[in-house]
């Protein structure tokens, strides 16, 4: 089952809101602003229901949102971009840069700053939101014209099958992902009471301090990265700032295998499996004070949720070692990613 409404209005354009409904009960809810993931709703080991995803009350919020990105769809190309600059077969190119002389995200006009064209599917088996855009060069600064597909599905596996497609008239970078912020808890005030992380990776990405990848992949033994096995998630970033200094995670993770995270809360017993056909994993424990936004009603605060993005490597352009993230001129590319809920 499938509901339309509309969610507000942008530049004389209506923001659509559709929310999916599974033969458990368990909801699905994006809108055409960003291609953005507002609602996933999903019940705890009592049958109670309530949205584990972060999201805001108002499409305001979503509009105004350019550094927590809370659910939004991310692309052309997810991560940092050094100097935001790249050559793709010796031709240099220069993207806006939006983060000092970095580009993030996308840049000044990615994915989760666009309206998208909208159409559903609907049928026993499962129901489907596709967004759907065309993005010239003049619009967002990357080489060619890039026609993209969002596509959401929401099945009676309490699977979220997540489906990113992309054209282009002329060789890009294409690295899209979703930014989705999750607590399993019933109340988003107990931030991550009760949860823990497991990530299949050996290695993790190393950074430096503007957060950019040094093209070096290093073992996770024996240091607070390493979430082999499942891991206290307040204990895990208490190690990491007594052994860093760090507030929190903000790191990439070279991940391996089809099941490359789980997510558990103990209270509730939710549980979250997350599948992906890339290669890493970037794990961001909301390392924030801001508490001037309010998220299901409540003032944010840092660790309130935690994003699980996958993607390939991110700056992959310059460094042949983290994959390949150009998209050749006429060659159709798709990523898939699936979030699968369940209880312990």
């Amino acid at each position: 089952m499938i509901e339309k409404s509309v969610f507000g209005s942008f530049k004389g354009n209506n923001i659509y809101k559709y929310t999916m409904t599974n033969k458990h009960g368990m909801k699905v809810s994006c809108i055409s602003h960003g291609a953005t993931l507002t609602e996933i709703v999903v019940p705890d080991k009592l049958g109670n229901f309530s949205n584990v995803l972060l999201g805001f009350d108002n499409l305001d919020s979503y509009i105004k949102d350019r550094k927590m990105f809370l659910g939004a769809a991310i692309g052309p190309v997810a991560g940092r971009i050094t100097n935001g600059s790249f050559k793709i077969k010796d031709i240099s190119y220069n993207v806006p840069k939006n983060e000092g002389k970095n580009t993030l995200h996308g840049g000044t006009y990615g994915f989760n700053s666009l309206i998208w064209n909208s159409s559903t599917e609907d049928s026993e088996e499962a129901t489907s939101v596709l967004f759907q855009r065309t993005i010239s060069p003049d619009e967002d600064g990357f080489p060619g014209t890039l026609n993209a597909e969002v596509k959401y599905t929401l099945n009676n596996n309490n699977d979220l099958l997540i489906t990113f497609s992309g054209l282009s008239n002329k060789d890009t970078l294409f690295n899209p992902t979703v930014h989705s912020y999750f607590n399993l808890n019933n109340d988003i005030t107990k931030l991550f009471s009760g949860h823990t992380l497991q990530i299949s990776a050996s290695r993790y990405a190393e950074i430096n301090e503007d957060l950019l990848p040094t093209g070096t992949l290093k073992e996770v033994s024996r240091t607070p990265f390493d979430f082999q096995q499942p891991k206290n998630l307040e204990d895990a970033i208490k190690y990491l700032q007594t052994e860093s200094g760090l507030n929190g995670f903000d790191h990439p993770f070279n991940v391996n295998g089809k099941n490359i995270a789980t997510l558990i809360n103990h209270d509730t017993c939710r549980r979250l499996d997350i599948e992906s056909d890339r290669n890493a994993l970037i794990v961001y424990t909301l390392n924030i004070k801001d508490d001037t936004w309010k998220v299901q009603n409540q003032k944010l605060v840092s660790n309130m949720g935690i994003a699980l993005e996958p993607q390939t490597l991110p700056d992959a352009i310059h460094y042949k070692n983290f994959g390949d993230i150009i998209l050749p001129a006429n060659k159709r590319k798709c990523y898939n990613i699936k979030y699968h809920f369940s209880l312990i």
